[in-house]
């Protein structure tokens, strides 16, 4: 059962009848507080507390920055253990604290058509699930949430909004908790964190910025298989850093009972020589603690633009973890794959930049095993080697269905994105018959900078792909995906 049948079930009942209750009634405590959660039913929002909750939005969303800092700041001084599910770089550019607001902004400005947000409400379950997200975590960013909104809308925050809002945001955490419980349930056994030991490290690239990591199950069960594309999480404690540092890694090789692979890039903005500063990353391991002046500045960085080191994950992982270290994996999520159980023959088109081919490099080699003759056109671009580029030759070699083209590419890398665009030049090899184009069921996946994936996007749409046809995979929080 996906999000959009849970979606179904909860939203035939969502909107009371107009004559369903009087305009701004609410039921309050004796002391004027909203009830428990768990004590507010799904199908108490009506038509007036929808219209309530959307006369709102225009002035939460013109304050939206300021929603995301308030929120986020006051939430984690409150409830500093919550650090060990963030990642601190997004944090501190921004990107987490904006993607929450713009989500519950966007759920609310659709209240009557929910419809419309069952991919990315889909995308936001398998990440929660991936990172052990529970119902009581909602309780605890609701609780803040509100707190945000009244703050920026002040007396426009009357009882009976603050009532509508309460069951909007509700109505959003209960459909993501109850298909978060079903992927748990999907999951297994393994339900929690496992330790996995590094078997292999492999370089992908002459430069060395791209890495394989093979990791095997330290308990020494099997593995179970996934749909490739999917990602996993990690989680590293790095020294000098009070919480964990979790990050997502799409799974780069085909299911294999005895091993998972990760593929890692690193990120040329940060020297691995660079200082840490701790503040950047939830706080000091040990020592005295900050002063009330640099508290207040290391707080008010959440959202703003200041130095940080990005790629800390990624860079420790090249630098640091060698064969026979460990690490924390959880079991493998995501809602961008290929079903690895459908014999479809649709034309499939694999398009990816840099490490982005990590995801649809296993959708290749499982589909080219399958041996059901489905056309598949593999397009890569990078800025210098192109990784597993020999492996994908081979598969094509062997299997007249798989056509591939490599290509050069400033885009490839996320480090370039802010540069002027040469993307027609850099697809000028590619011909309608590598795309597919004139094919109305071919199914595109396309993975890469975010710069990239709009080109890509932009390009497709313009020559008539339906928007159903491509699915994109995003690396990082942000607003790309509420955009499409």
């Amino acid at each position: 059962m996906n999000i959009g049948i849970i979606i179904a079930i909860i939203f035939t009942t969502i909107i009371t009848p107009q004559g369903g209750g009087p305009r701004g009634s609410t039921n309050r405590t004796a002391n004027n507080e909203q009830p428990p959660a768990t004590t507010i039913p799904l199908a108490m929002l009506t038509r007036q507390e929808a219209e309530l909750v959307n006369e709102t939005i225009p002035a939460l969303r013109q304050h939206g920055e300021h929603i995301s800092t308030v929120f986020y700041k006051s939430m984690l001084r409150d409830h500093p253990q919550l650090n060990n599910y963030f990642n601190s770089v997004n944090m501190h550019t921004g990107r987490q604290p904006r993607a929450l607001t713009a989500l519950i902004l966007a759920f609310a400005s659709n209240i009557v058509n929910i419809s419309e947000l069952t991919e990315k409400l889909e995308r936001v379950a398998q990440k929660h699930a991936s990172l052990i997200i529970l119902p009581e975590h909602y309780e605890i960013v609701g609780k803040y949430l509100l707190r945000a909104f009244s703050a920026v809308l002040g007396p426009a925050m009357t009882p009976e909004v603050n009532a509508a809002w309460t069951k909007a945001y509700w109505l959003m955490a209960k459909m993501l908790t109850g298909r978060e419980q079903i992927i748990y349930k999907e999951f297994g056994p393994w339900s929690a964190w496992r330790t996995f030991i590094i078997s292999a490290k492999t370089p992908e690239t002459r430069e060395g910025d791209i890495v394989s990591f093979n990791l095997k199950p330290v308990d020494g069960q099997p593995l179970p298989p996934f749909n490739p594309g999917l990602y996993v999480t990690i989680r590293l404690k790095i020294k000098g850093l009070k919480y964990f540092q979790l990050r997502q890694y799409s799974l780069s090789d085909a299911p294999n009972p005895e091993s998972y692979r990760i593929t890692v890039k690193r990120d040329i903005g940060a020297s691995p020589d660079t200082q840490v500063d701790p503040r950047q990353y939830g706080g000091f391991e040990e020592g005295p603690p900050l002063s009330s002046a640099a508290s207040s500045a290391s707080d008010s960085s959440i959202g703003s633009i200041r130095p940080h080191r990005p790629g800390l994950v990624s860079n420790v992982l090249i630098d640091d973890f060698q064969v026979g270290d460990t690490l924390d994996l959880t079991h493998p999520a995501g809602e961008f794959f290929v079903d690895a159980n459908d014999p479809n023959t649709n034309p499939l088109i694999l398009i990816s930049a840099g490490v982005g081919c990590a995801p649809l490099y296993p959708m290749l080699k499982v589909v080219a095993e399958q041996g059901v003759g489905r056309p598949v056109s593999w397009i890569q671009a990078s800025r210098h080697d192109a990784p597993f580029r020999e492996k994908v030759e081979k598969i094509a070699q062997a299997n007249p269905n798989v056509r591939c083209k490599f290509f050069r590419s400033r885009l490839a890398d996320g480090d370039v994105i802010s540069l002027a665009s040469r993307f027609q030049e850099d697809f000028i090899g590619l011909n309608w018959e590598d795309l597919w184009l004139t094919n109305n069921l071919a199914e595109y996946y396309v993975c890469g900078p975010e710069k990239f994936m709009s080109e890509i996007g932009n390009h497709l749409l313009k020559n008539r792909v339906e928007p159903a046809r491509i699915k994109y995979e995003l690396y990082s929080v942000g607003t790309f995906e509420m955009r499409r």
